[in-house]
């Protein structure tokens, strides 16, 4: 901020010459005026007084005279008259005026008097009969004259003596006063500005000895004392600085006192401090030797678990594909659910550790999150059970099937926001919805909620959720109850996923906690095949509507007739009638909630309606329950359908109940899941038996050509002596491990000029750790996979190296699509959704032409790297839409692209570039030429 300059300042001179010389001057001033006033006022009395009084003379003189001849009174009042004017220098002229007129002396017209005798000049001012009339004497001023008149003595009075005075007299004294007046204003000046310039020099000297006292205390040289001074204010001023002085140099000595003392004591102390640097710094080397040994146990600990659940999840998998009955296909799933659980739990411990350290890493897999949803719910269900609680899925229809993100910590935020809610709740229902809430480019926001009861949890419980949820509270773990830490392990890991997390309560009613997370879509995921039964009618006997509804929903998305019987007491004349009318359903879906308790009762009913109405029955419940009339209906129902209901659950009994209705083929085991007409050859590599033979069984079982080999040894030799497309290559092996291996087959490859056919070498480990995965892929791996591995985990990693290193080939005798849209693949990618498919290729259309400009300006920069941003970025909007040409050339170009992002002077392949450019200009002509609310069949709807 600009600081205003300081005022001109005036000098003490100029204060005191001001103060000293006005006052003065003044003064002088106003007594030289009154003192003129009271001159001029004498001169003029001076003059009048002698007017009148040789007025009064003479006019004596004339009256004494009355006695004599005419001739000689004329001749002496003419002397007497010259004798006055000679006299008297102060009179100009007397003149004797009479107001009687003689005959040969007629009286003046204008004034109406008649001179009789004068002497001087002519006056310069005549007076009037009228102004003397009957007066006594006066002075007349008039016109610069001033006259005397004064009455002769006679009756009446006819004779009047006029005197005129000298008015230079006068002024000629009004001179000498003004003269004598500016004389004494000069001296008076003269003697106030001497006086002046005395004290100014005076209080001048005595503040230049204060100034240079004060300097010297400003320099540090607090001995300097100011002197006496002559004026008391002076002499105290000297006394405070002096005294300021004098304290300054004692706080100079305290502050001297207090600055060796506080450099000894901070000697002291950078000396204490040094040791204790050395002390911290050994205690954090001991911290970090502990912290790599925790996680180097952890690490070892994952690992020592992971690789025999790998076996346990992976073979009862494939043991659930084989021919097994209801009750041991119950006891395969609480293996594989157990297992799964166990595998969160150690997630759990690892997550909570990275987390604390900051070291938390996400993957980026392919996942279905509805399925992740229902194997939650399947885990939790039998805690739900032991309080009366139903865990219902309700999953959103348009949910794409494939999803790229964190499985398994998607299924830790799962598991965390339904066990709180079921320790939240008792006697009820718990719903968990998913659902989309809006597509933006390759992104996906899905909403998951859970509402819960609120009936299991008091106030302060709920309190303390909230702040969970709303505060993001740092308190440490110690001070949050298990359920807390639960779910503020929940809120980090969706903040690490860039989602966001709240609570919406209602008074009486709950609550309910959602989660918006954002996922990718997958690339190259193929469109999805629904089953449809048309013609279908099942019966949904449930007393609990909201149970009843999912399966109803379920039911109605494969065009099957759903018709709900809330009322079960009624079922067996609602069968009975339907049966009176030849209108039975395809199949009777009964829920064990019906049976009360009373399953005597129940396995009766449900046998009366299988053998007396020849109802296919799909029975329905929880595994307990079910257990209970296993055996009594294992031969009368068609299938068991254990809650809470899946998707898949539900689908087999359906394809049970209505065979003949199904409209999508089937794929078998024995049938290749690959989209290439030659099988891919895989190397796989583990030095544990079970997981060897694991991952062998699960690649052929998907059409693909698995070699096995237990060693890196082996896995070199093999690889030397075949050409293989992918290698998965386990980490801890003895001898020669998978990173030893690894590394010997790139330094082959260059060697032997391979470069540009480089194998892809995918790893397989236990050890989930960032740092263990940046290891794995500096050391030349191309991609990673954490046990254990599923079918579709291998599936997905496959089909993605499979794309980058050979295209698919469509499929025999269907040759490649002329055009450049394909609108029933945009409906297949949109789950039949006809405005999604028509917004999504629209936002493509849209873009197209300011992409084309993007991409040419880019390859004349040379920028590789915004190159693949932008091509990645394109084929990610392709995989939305139904144009399979455009998605075939940006997959082309961004794998080229790939590994030319850091290289400046790399060069491109132009043939692709142009493909990809004339691919983006024939589709733009496309889209201008079409009507795509036409061509989804969308104005019709609307009409």
């Amino acid at each position: 901020m600009v600081q205003d300059p300081p005022p001109r300042l005036r000098s003490l001179r100029a204060i005191v010459f001001r103060f000293a010389l006005a006052p003065a001057l003044l003064l002088a001033l106003v007594l030289g005026i009154l003192f003129s006033l009271q001159q001029l006022h004498e001169r003029r009395q001076l003059l009048l007084s002698h007017g009148r009084a040789s007025a009064e003379q003479l006019a004596s003189l004339i009256q004494l005279s009355g006695s004599q001849p005419s001739e000689l009174r004329k001749e002496w009042l003419h002397q007497s008259l010259l004798t006055l004017m000679l006299e008297k220098d102060m009179v100009r002229s007397v003149h004797i005026y009479t107001t009687d007129a003689v005959k040969g002396a007629p009286l003046n017209d204008d004034s109406g008097l008649r001179l009789l005798a004068s002497v001087g000049p002519r006056p310069r001012a005549t007076v009037s009969a009228a102004e003397l009339h009957g007066r006594a004497p006066f002075i007349y001023e008039k016109s610069g004259s001033l006259q005397v008149l004064q009455p002769l003595e006679g009756d009446p009075l006819s004779c009047w003596l006029s005197i005129e005075l000298h008015r230079p007299y006068f002024i000629v004294g009004t001179y000498q006063v003004v003269v004598v007046l500016l004389l004494g204003l000069i001296v008076c000046t003269l003697a106030a500005l001497m006086w002046s310039v005395f004290l100014s020099e005076r209080f001048a000297r005595s503040l230049a000895r204060l100034r240079e006292t004060l300097s010297a205390i400003g320099d540090g040289r607090f001995a300097a004392r100011a002197g006496e001074s002559y004026s008391r204010e002076l002499h105290q001023l000297a006394e405070q600085v002096n005294e300021m002085a004098a304290n300054l140099a004692n706080h100079q000595r305290d502050y001297k006192s207090s600055l060796h003392q506080s450099m000894e004591d901070l000697r002291q102390s950078l000396d204490s401090m040094e040791e204790q640097n050395i002390e911290l710094d050994l205690a954090r080397k001991k911290a970090l030797e502990a912290s790599r040994v925790k996680s180097a146990f952890l690490a070892n600990t994952s690992h020592e678990i992971r690789t025999p659940l790998n076996g346990i999840i992976g073979f009862t998998n494939l043991l659930l594909k084989t021919d097994v009955d209801e009750l041991q296909q119950d006891y395969l799933q609480t293996i594989l659910r157990s297992s799964e659980s166990l595998l969160t739990t150690i997630n759990d411990i690892l997550d909570f550790s990275r987390i604390e350290s900051g070291k938390l890493v996400l993957d980026h897999i392919p996942m279905d999150l509805g399925q992740l949803l229902e194997e939650t719910l399947q885990i939790l269900a039998p805690f739900a059970y032991e309080h009366q609680l139903e865990l219902v899925p309700l999953i959103d229809n348009q949910l794409p099937t494939t999803l790229i993100g964190d499985p398994l910590r998607i299924k830790q935020i799962l598991t965390n926001l339904v066990g709180s809610a079921v320790r939240s709740s008792e006697n009820g229902d718990i719903p968990v919805r998913i659902s989309v809430q809006s597509a933006r480019e390759s992104e996906l926001m899905v909403r998951i909620s859970v509402t819960d009861l609120g009936n299991r949890i008091d106030e302060q419980g709920r309190r303390e959720l909230r702040q969970l949820v709303e505060h993001n509270t740092q308190r440490h773990s110690q001070q949050i109850s298990s359920s807390g830490l639960g779910l503020a392990i929940a809120r980090s890991l969706i903040q690490r996923m860039r989602g966001s997390i709240g609570i919406d309560e209602v008074a009486g009613r709950g609550s309910t906690f959602w989660v918006h997370l954002p996922l990718l879509l997958e690339r190259n995921r193929a469109a999805p095949m629904r089953e449809q039964f048309p013609g279908a009618r099942l019966l949904v006997a449930d007393p609990n509507n909201m149970t009843r509804m999912q399966v109803a929903q379920l039911l109605r998305h494969w065009q099957v007739e759903a018709v709900e019987l809330a009322e079960t007491k009624t079922l067996q004349p609602a069968v009975e009638q339907m049966w009176r009318h030849d209108s039975q359903p395809d199949a009777v879906i009964i829920d064990t909630a019906i049976a009360g308790g009373d399953f005597e009762r129940f396995v009766g009913t449900v046998q009366q309606l299988v053998d007396t109405y020849q109802c296919r029955v799909i029975l329905q419940g929880s595994p307990v329950e079910l257990r209970r009339c296993y055996e009594q209906l294992r031969t009368r129902v068609l299938t068991f359908l254990r809650k809470p209901v899946t998707r898949d659950n539900l689908l087999r009994a359906l394809r049970r109940a209505a065979p003949q209705s199904g409209q999508a083929p089937r794929i078998t085991g024995s049938q290749p899941t690959l989209p290439w007409p030659a099988a891919p050859r895989v190397l796989a590599v583990d030095d544990h038996r079970a997981n060897r033979l694991l991952v062998g069984e699960l690649l052929r079982a998907q059409g693909v050509d698995a070699t096995v080999a237990a060693s890196g040894e082996e896995a070199l030799q093999l690889w030397r002596q075949r050409e293989f497309n992918l290698i998965f290559m386990d980490i801890q092996m003895p001898d020669m491990d998978g990173i030893a291996a690894t590394r010997r087959i790139r330094e082959e490859e260059k060697s032997q000029g391979k470069s540009d056919k480089r194998i892809p070498i995918i790893a397989l480990t236990a050890h989930a750790g960032a740092e263990e995965k940046a290891r794995l892929l500096s050391a030349g791996m191309d991609d990673y996979l954490s046990k254990p591995v599923s079918e579709a985990q291998l599936s997905n990693m496959i089909k993605r190296w499979m794309k980058i290193l050979a295209p698919a080939m469509p499929a025999p005798g269907r040759e490649r699509s002329p055009r450049p849209v394909d609108i029933s693949e945009s409906l297949g990618l949109s789950n039949n959704n006809a405005k999604l498919a028509r917004d999504m290729l629209q936002m493509l259309l849209d873009g197209l032409m300011a992409d084309e400009q993007e991409l040419n300006c880019l390859q004349a920069e040379g920028d590789h790297k915004g190159l693949f941003e932008l091509v990645h970025r394109l084929h990610g909007a392709c995989c939305y839409c139904g144009v399979p040409r455009l998605r075939e050339a940006t997959a082309k170009l961004q794998e080229q692209l790939r590994p030319l992002q850091e290289e400046e002077e790399a060069e491109v392949d132009g043939r692709s570039l142009e493909a990809t450019a004339r691919e983006i200009r024939a589709l733009h002509d496309w889209g201008q030429e079409q009507d795509l609310d036409t061509l989804f069949g969308l104005v019709a709807r609307e009409a």
